[in-house]
């Protein structure tokens, strides 16, 4: 499935077997871009504290 957004070079970026077939991974590029930026805004819909928990935990501290 060379459309999923963790299909490169190859091989899958979000399994360590490239299994595409009725993988419940699988979604577009442009799925994958609308739901992280759905993620970032419930995020920042969070009190302070646990937003910088979270960036610090899953962004190395870095505010996206």
């Amino acid at each position: 499935m060379e459309d999923c957004f963790a299909y490169k070079r190859n091989s899958c970026t979000a399994l360590k077997v490239k299994q595409c077939e009725g993988c419940s991974f699988y979604k577009t590029k442009e799925q994958f871009e609308l739901d992280q930026e759905k993620a970032l805004e419930r995020i920042r819909s969070l009190d302070v504290e646990r937003q910088e928990h979270i960036f610090e935990k899953y962004y190395g501290g870095e505010k996206a």
